[in-house]
């Protein structure tokens, strides 16, 4: 059976698809599968042997419009797929669906344009996105994202540790693309002090656009490195997999941390857990306020309702700090054993 997926939603809700390419494999006996994604996301995808077919799509660049969305969907055409599952629920996922031919086209009931899809499928928002994805195809089981291991990539994230004295550090990811998702730079940096007092170094995450914000966080700071630009999403998947511990906002790297398997410290402000992104390892943790002006809205806003941003900026980092005391005893232990082998 030859299958394409499409999710072109932001960077973490398409790493929590992977699930479904798992299950497409293991449970439906897909032979070939074809993505089509964002741009920004396609590069996590790169060699993974659950994708035949990656098809990046800069929906607002050089796909931008009705053109883009025909060229895309006629190579979707081109794969000759027998299903096709779409878990954005936009119109040009939807029209790119049923550009693509395939006798058998799955979406969400909320969709916009879905009389495009032969079947639909009820949002179940009370799920965990993994699982409202999954249930796509009529499944419902629990499941972590994963991402595709590049050994090439782990031995260089490896060396770039080795080179920088950095064993089993602590992740701070300070960045998101809503201001009122954003734990306050103050309190990553009063964190980031408090864990090098300790001995423990820390490691600062971004992307080129997160290089200011990181570089005041760490700056002065001994053993406190941001390479916010330095690496890419694949080469920040294998540096958090060699974390003792990642402090993440409710935004992309929270779902990176998740594929990673480190365990996961999640500071949750305008938004809420119940919409269904929260973290689900076995050593991750949930750090909010109940507030009754939570949640303020299901995607952030640029700046709070009451202009208090309350529900982050009263998240002490002694909070955080005290979360983490488990991982940071596991992460001296572990290197007492090493040293010990040595």
């Amino acid at each position: 059976m030859r299958v394409a997926v499409i999710h072109t939603a932001f960077l973490g809700d398409v790493i929590l698809l992977t699930p479904l390419l798992d299950a497409l494999h293991e449970r439906l006996g897909a032979s070939d599968v074809a993505l089509l994604t964002t741009a920004l996301a396609a590069p996590l995808f790169r060699d993974d042997p659950r994708v035949s077919l990656l098809l990046p799509y800069d929906k607002r660049g050089a796909d931008k419009g009705l053109a883009g969305i025909w060229r895309l969907g006629m190579r979707l055409r081109d794969f000759r797929p027998d299903l096709l599952i779409s878990a954005h629920r936009s119109l040009r996922s939807a029209l790119l669906a049923r550009l693509s031919g395939a006798p058998r086209r799955i979406g969400y009931r909320s969709a916009t344009g879905r009389w495009l899809y032969t079947e639909t499928v009820t949002d179940d928002r009370s799920l965990h996105e993994c699982r409202r994805i999954l249930a796509l195809l009529g499944m419902d089981h629990d499941a972590l994202p994963t991402l595709h291991d590049d050994r090439a990539e782990r031995t260089r994230v490896r060396q770039l540790l080795r080179e920088r004295g950095l064993r089993w550090p602590v992740a701070l990811a300070p960045g998101s693309v809503w201001a009122t998702k954003q734990w306050p730079p103050h309190h990553f940096r009063s964190l980031a002090r408090s864990l090098v007092e300790r001995g423990v170094p820390v490691v600062l995450l971004g992307g080129p656009g997160e290089r200011e914000l990181c570089a005041g966080i760490a700056a002065e700071l001994p053993d406190c490195h941001s390479l916010a630009g330095e690496l890419g999403l694949r080469e920040s998947f294998q540096l958090l997999r060699r974390c003792c511990a990642a402090v993440v906002n409710d935004s992309a790297p929270l779902h990176l941390s998740q594929a990673a398997g480190v365990p996961t410290f999640a500071l949750f402000g305008s938004t809420v857990t119940a919409f269904g992104f929260g973290p689900r390892g076995p050593r991750d943790r949930v750090l909010e306020l109940p507030l009754d002006c939570r949640p303020c809205g299901r995607h952030g806003h640029r700046r709070c309702p009451l202009g208090t941003l309350a529900c982050l900026e009263t998240l002490a980092p002694q909070l955080v700090l005290e979360a983490l005391a488990p991982e940071l005893t596991l992460r001296n232990a572990r290197l007492l054993d090493l040293d010990q082998e040595e």
